[in-house]
């Protein structure tokens, strides 16, 4: 049952009505929009876009308001536009072709931290623990371990990506940095 109040030219839906429409107030709009059954499936593609997307999200949080990568963020990112999501989508645009997103190309990016030299896996891998980023794993699509060393390898894909500096280490793709360059991506996620 929606509920409708129209005070002084102003009226506003919210609700369901049957199972047809979902009325809603959406950044100050009010929104009408079909009504769908939620579903689950729980699929392999499902289970790889959400481990990118949980992964990415892990990292985004570690950075803080005034850090390095905050303050380059918001400088590149297009007006309108939150800084986060703007800077999480140049890692999970590598993920997609045509936009649609593709597990061989979410498994390429994990082949190509997993291929770093052992000095800076083991950077990746300290800096992430110190940033107090955990491992996790889901029990469907995606079922191996995605390590905090690889959730912050994808930060520094998205920072990368988004080239939201042209100074070292943001000029360089991750799978060339060295342990300095690593030890720095940590530290400019400090205000």
């Amino acid at each position: 049952m929606a509920k409708v109040s129209g005070p002084l030219f102003s009226l506003e839906a919210r609700g369901k009505v049957g199972n047809a429409t979902v009325f809603f107030p959406w950044k100050g709009r009010h929104v009408v929009r079909q009504w769908l059954k939620p579903t689950n499936p729980k699929s392999t593609l499902q289970g790889y876009l959400r481990v990118a997307l949980k992964a990415i999200g892990k990292w985004i949080s570690k950075v803080k308001i005034g850090s390095t990568i905050y303050e380059g963020a918001t400088a590149k990112c297009p007006a309108g536009l939150n800084w986060n999501a703007w800077l999480m989508g140049g890692y999970l645009e590598l993920n997609q072709s045509g936009g649609t997103f593709k597990t061989a190309s979410f498994q390429a990016i994990v082949n190509e931290y997993s291929s770093l030299a052992d000095s800076v896996l083991t950077a990746f891998r300290t800096n992430a623990t110190a940033l107090g980023l955990v491992d996790f794993a889901l029990n469907y699509g995606y079922t191996q371990n995605i390590e905090a060393g690889l959730q912050l390898y994808f930060g520094a894909k998205a920072c990368y990506e988004r080239s939201i500096y042209t100074t070292a280490p943001y000029n360089t793709d991750p799978k060339n940095w060295d342990v300095s360059d690593v030890d720095k991506f940590k530290s400019d996620h400090e205000a």
